[in-house]
């Protein structure tokens, strides 16, 4: 069975996850300027006629779409961190393996729940 994380281990996690906010914000800013900006190619050069914006634009907002989930994902793992429950399974409250928080820091769930979440369609 897996250990409970130490105080130790929460803070490198804590630090972790801070950077990784700091990183998807800015992208987030930059992908939110671009999709919904000027109607500029990424060159900077304006093409009236030119179908790619609309593809460049369409692309910006998926990708600023996913960025948002997780986003909203880490912070949910820094309030687990300030109350108590990160690094224990949502489902089953066992602890989460130290190698898979350090692969997904924000994983919310053991590798055996979120296999079976994922075979439920969830």
């Amino acid at each position: 069975m897996p250990k409970k994380l130490s105080a130790k281990d929460l803070e490198a996690f804590k630090a972790i996850l801070t950077r990784a906010r700091a990183a998807i914000s800015g992208d987030m800013s930059q992908l939110q300027e671009e999709a919904l900006g000027s109607g500029h190619s990424p060159g900077g050069e304006t093409n009236p006629g030119d179908t790619s914006d609309g593809y460049y634009q369409e692309f910006n907002l998926e990708l600023l779409q996913r960025d948002e989930q997780t986003l909203g994902e880490i912070i949910e793992a820094l309030d687990r961190i300030d109350n108590g429950t990160f690094g224990n399974c949502e489902n089953c409250q066992k602890p989460i393996l130290k190698e898979r928080l350090k692969a997904v820091p924000h994983a919310r769930y053991c590798i055996e729940c979120q296999r079976k979440l994922e075979r439920e369609g969830f």
